[in-house]
C-alpha cells in the first residue's frame, strides 16, 4: 500500500509543479524587492493591480495567467508581481499610479519607471499584445505621452497615442480633437473620418458627434454595416446619461433630453425616462416617482430590474417602497430566472417579514447557484436568518 501511495503522491507534486510552471511566475516580496530584482535582471516589471472582490481579476488569475503561452512570454520578459490595491503597499501604489479600476495591469521599465498601463480583463491573445506593446517605446502609453508633450503631432502618431490612452482608460479628448482638426472637417464624413469618430469620439457634446447627428445619412453611406451609425449615436448618448446624472445640473438634463428627442424620435420617451430616473435617483422627494416612471413603463432588462430592486432593499425600510422593489425583482425573475435575482427576491421577502415565501425562494436560489457553480454564501446566510424566524 505504501509503495502505491508514494509514487502517486510524487506524481501529484510533479503535476502541480508543472501546471504552475506553465503560467506566469509571480514573485513574492516587497515592491522594493521587485524593483531591485528587475534592475539586476534587466527585465521590465508587470504588476497585476487587483482587489479581492473583483470578478474579472479572479477570472484573469484562474483562466488566463496560468496558460503556458502567457507564462512563457511574461516569464521571459518580466518580473511579475501581484498587489492588492486595498491592502499594505497597494494603497499607496494605487494613489501614486492612479489605479482607479480593476483589474489594472501596470508595466514598468527595468529602472522602475511606469511605461504602460491597460485596464480590464482580456483573453490571452489581447493580453499578450498589451504586454508586447509595453516593451516597445513606439507603443508604450507614457513614452508616447512624453513625445506628445514635446510636440509630436502627426496624425499617424496621434492614432497610436490615442489607442494607447484608450487601453489605459486615460483621457484622450485633447489628441482626438487635434487629430480631427488636422484631418479637416470636410473629411469627417469619409471612411477615414468615420472610422476615427466611431472609435474615439465618445461624448455627445463633441463637435464631431454633432456633425454625425446632423449628417447621419452621409455617414450611413460610409459605414461598413447597416445600422452602425444609429448604434453609435445610441451608445454615446447612453454613456453620457451617467455624466448628466452625476452633474445634478438641471440645465444639463434639459439639453440632454433635447438631444435624446432629436436622436430617437418616437422612441425618445423611453430614453428620457431612464435619464430622469438616473438623474433623480438620490433625490429623496423625486426618486421613487421617476423610478416608477421608467421601470413600470419602459424597462425590459432583467439586470436593471434586479439592480434597482437590490438598491431599494439596501436603502429602505418603508413597506411601500420594499413592496415596489419586490415587484421589480419578480419582473427580473420572469425575464431571466437565476440565482442573482432570486436572491434579491428572497432578501426583500425576508425584510417584508414574509418568511415562508422567503424560505422557499432562498432555497430555490441556492439550488440555482449550485447548479451554475456559483457562490451561494450570502443566500445561505439569509436562509439561516429565515429559519430562525420560523
Amino acid at each position: 500500500m505504501k509503495n502505491k501511495i508514494l509514487p502517486l503522491f510524487a506524481f501529484m507534486l510533479l503535476t502541480t509543479f508543472t501546471i504552475s510552471a506553465q503560467g506566469i511566475n509571480f514573485q513574492k516580496g516587497t515592491w522594493a524587492d521587485i524593483q531591485a530584482k528587475a534592475k539586476t535582471e534587466n527585465k521590465h516589471i508587470f504588476v497585476d493591480a487587483y482587489t479581492t472582490w473583483c470578478g474579472p481579476c479572479k477570472w484573469l488569475s484562474k483562466k488566463i495567467f496560468p496558460q503556458k503561452e502567457v507564462g512563457d512570454f511574461f516569464n521571459k520578459n518580466y518580473v511579475a508581481f501581484k498587489m492588492d490595491m486595498e491592502k499594505g503597499e497597494g494603497i499607496d501604489f494605487a494613489k501614486k499610479y492612479q489605479v482607479r479600476a480593476y483589474p489594472t495591469l501596470v508595466y514598468f521599465n527595468p529602472q522602475g519607471e511606469m511605461v504602460h498601463k491597460s485596464v480590464g480583463a482580456y483573453p490571452a491573445k489581447v493580453l499578450l499584445q498589451h504586454a508586447s506593446n509595453a516593451l516597445n517605446p513606439e507603443t508604450q502609453v507614457y513614452t508616447l505621452q512624453r513625445r506628445f508633450e514635446k510636440g509630436e503631432k502627426s496624425n499617424a502618431f496621434l492614432t497610436k497615442y490615442i489607442e494607447a490612452l484608450s487601453g489605459a482608460y486615460e483621457d484622450f479628448s485633447k489628441p482626438a480633437d487635434m487629430y480631427l482638426a488636422q484631418l479637416g472637417k470636410d473629411k469627417w464624413a469619409t471612411a477615414e473620418g468615420w472610422d476615427f469618430i466611431s472609435k474615439y469620439v465618445r461624448k455627445s457634446s463633441a463637435e464631431a458627434f454633432e456633425h454625425v447627428m446632423k449628417n447621419q445619412k452621409k455617414y450611413e453611406k460610409i459605414a461598413k454595416e447597416k445600422g452602425q451609425v444609429g448604434r453609435y449615436i445610441a451608445a454615446v448618448l447612453r454613456a453620457d446619461m451617467r455624466g448628466v446624472a452625476r452633474s445634478k445640473d438641471k440645465k444639463q438634463l434639459m439639453i440632454f433630453k433635447k438631444k435624446l428627442k432629436k436622436a430617437f424620435g418616437k422612441e425618445a420617451d423611453k430614453h428620457i425616462a431612464k435619464a430622469e430616473y438616473m438623474f433623480y435617483s438620490r433625490d429623496k422627494e423625486k426618486a421613487m416617482q421617476y423610478a416608477c416612471k421608467y421601470f413600470d413603463k419602459y424597462c425590459n432588462n432583467p439586470y436593471e430590474f434586479n439592480s434597482v430592486a437590490w438598491g431599494y432593499y439596501k436603502k429602505y425600510d418603508d413597506t411601500q417602497k420594499l413592496e415596489k422593489a419586490l415587484g421589480w425583482a419578480e419582473q427580473s425573475v420572469k425575464m431571466k430566472k437565476a440565482s442573482f435575482n432570486t436572491d434579491t427576491q428572497a432578501h426583500l421577502l425576508y425584510k417584508l417579514k414574509r418568511y415562508k415565501e422567503a424560505k422557499k425562494v432562498a432555497e430555490e436560489s441556492i439550488a440555482l447557484a449550485e447548479k451554475a457553480k456559483e457562490d451561494a454564501k450570502e443566500t445561505k446566510a439569509l436562509l439561516e436568518k429565515i429559519n430562525a424566524k420560523l
